[in-house]
């Protein structure tokens, strides 16, 4: 790992960021509140939380014609580490709700959510929601307590008259964006983050997912996430002073190879100012500044340094972390790409040998798995990409991302970024879960050359280290058959199947492997 140690610095930047609760609602609710499991490093120890008088974010939607845009919201929050309260979840027909949703939105919701379309607007217990929403932000003198949501094509000057104002985040015909665009607003209002029980949430999901199935079994169900656990990370940490005002500070470390964002005058890494100096040789001054105590520093408690919220110390952790992945990637040879909303990094032809990773399944049987190709039909390479999010809190982990790119020969990606679309949705389109966690556990063996860690530097002998296994989840019940169909995009093109790309056989020659897409 020596020829990849990197030191990494990354500077305050300030924004409140405290925890969260999602309340979704289509005029009828019940609730649940998952508890975060509790992490096993002494580093990740929990940490108590203040309670805030408003930490909500409530979703109002029509039930029952809008619950699979509210499943699938609800999926993605989970995954992003919310705690989930919906009606879909917990709904025992007859019980009483005005009360529960009444409170909620006037004493216990940070923001409310509308989700709007053609029939939302004629459900009188949506119309009662806006009406409580809009009053209830005028009492608080909020002009950003409602955020409109438009999932259809219902045109914007039919919104409710009460809402018509408000700017509105399009989900009609791309749902991804419009989460992106969820989420930077619930950022931009300070919405409270809370972290939950990943493990409790899915199940109580589960549970509704079961109750729309075709077909069930009472069997337990292993089931294969795409996070990896974050094992360990250094127990301290160092802020360094840089020798200029702040603007100077700011230009100079944008010219290093090291990551850096800067604060003031002050720069936060895992590497002391000699190593610093050692790498980087920058024109201005690096002194020591101070070593702080990581979980106290990110609690948001004293650590030895400034005074930092607990919300805006995670995030300067997200970023370094992100920083130190990207340096790891591109040592290992993987080749950056920006997508709409994040950058991936995707295995180039030829970096691996035979472009075949062998890999062991759940079962433990060897297998092995292509992470690059040509499309002999398209007449372009497809290389596997990922995308990563770190999750820094009571449980720390990676949330990773499968995506493809599109080359011209195999290496350099396809200038169009509407051909890029366009060939990911055709070629990809019979890649179902199983494919992708396929071929996420191959890139993974790649990323830890058959080890079972994967270790990243930080920045001088500090480094982080994951497991190499995706995490997984034990489910009471095993769905047969899925009831909730997303709505389907118009494709116009054949796609290649995933079985030309899996072998699936017990690994015994690489010369056996099916090489047709390849010239």
């Amino acid at each position: 790992m020596a020829d990849i140690a990197r030191f990494l610095v990354v500077p305050l930047r300030w924004a409140e960021g405290r925890g969260t609760r999602f309340f979704l609602s289509s005029a009828a609710s019940g609730c649940c509140d998952p508890n975060m499991n509790e992490p096993t490093n002494a580093l990740f120890a929990e940490v108590p939380m203040t309670a805030a008088p408003r930490k909500l974010v409530f979703v109002s939607h029509a039930n029952p014609e809008d619950n699979e845009f509210a499943a699938w919201l609800g999926t993605r929050l989970i995954g992003a580490g919310y705690s989930v309260w919906s009606d879909l979840l917990r709904l025992i027909g007859g019980e009483p709700f005005w009360r529960d949703i009444g409170d909620a939105i006037k004493d216990h919701a940070v923001v409310v959510v509308l989700v709007l379309s053609r029939s939302a607007c004629l459900k009188p217990g949506v119309l009662d929601e806006i009406a409580l929403a809009v009053a209830t932000g005028r009492k608080l003198g909020n002009p950003k307590f409602v955020i409109p949501v438009r999932l259809d094509d219902l045109p914007y000057d039919e919104f409710p008259e009460q809402v018509v104002r408000l700017n509105a985040i399009n989900f009609n015909g791309n749902w991804a964006e419009g989460l992106h665009a969820l989420l930077r607003a619930l950022d931009d209002r300070n919405a409270p983050k809370d972290d939950v029980s990943t493990a409790q949430s899915i199940d109580e999901f589960r549970d509704f997912r079961l109750r729309q199935s075709a077909a069930i079994t009472s069997a337990p169900e292993t089931i294969e996430g795409s996070w990896l656990r974050i094992k360990s990370l250094p127990g301290n940490a160092t802020l360094c002073r840089y020798g200029a005002d702040p603007k100077t500070v700011a230009a100079a470390l944008r010219k290093f190879a090291t990551p850096v964002v800067p604060w003031d005058r002050l720069g936060f890494s895992f590497a002391g100012a000699s190593e610093i100096m050692d790498v980087e040789t920058p024109d201005i001054s690096v002194e020591h500044a101070y070593d702080v105590n990581l979980q106290k520093f990110l609690a948001g408690e004293e650590s030895g340094g400034p005074s930092l919220r607990r919300g805006d110390a995670r995030r300067m952790m997200v970023h370094l972390m992100r920083q130190a992945w990207e340096r790891f990637a591109e040592a290992k040879g993987l080749k950056r790409y920006e997508f709409a909303n994040s950058v991936g990094w995707y295995v180039p032809r030829g970096l691996i040998d035979k472009d075949t990773v062998a890999y062991d399944d759940l079962t433990g049987k060897r297998r092995r798995k292509r992470l690059a190709g040509r499309s002999i039909k398209r007449g372009v390479y497809w290389s596997f990409a990922v995308t990563i999010h770190p999750v820094v809190g009571q449980k720390w982990h990676l949330e990773l991302k499968p995506q493809v790119v599109f080359t011209e020969d195999g290496v350099n990606p396809i200038d169009s970024k509407t051909k890029m679309a366009r060939l990911r949705k055709s070629f990809c389109k019979n890649w179902w879960n199983d494919q992708w966690r396929t071929l996420l556990r191959a890139f993974l063996r790649f990323l830890a050359e058959d080890e079972n860690e994967i270790r990243i530097s930080l920045g001088g002998s500090a480094e982080a280290v994951f497991e190499a296994e995706m995490m997984t989840f034990e489910a009471q019940r095993a769905i047969v058959g899925d009831g909730i169909v997303l709505p389907d995009e118009d494709i116009g093109d054949e796609e290649t199947a995933a079985d030309t790309l899996d072998d699936g056989i017990d690994i015994i020659d690489f010369d056996d492997l099916e090489v047709a897409e390849m010239p």
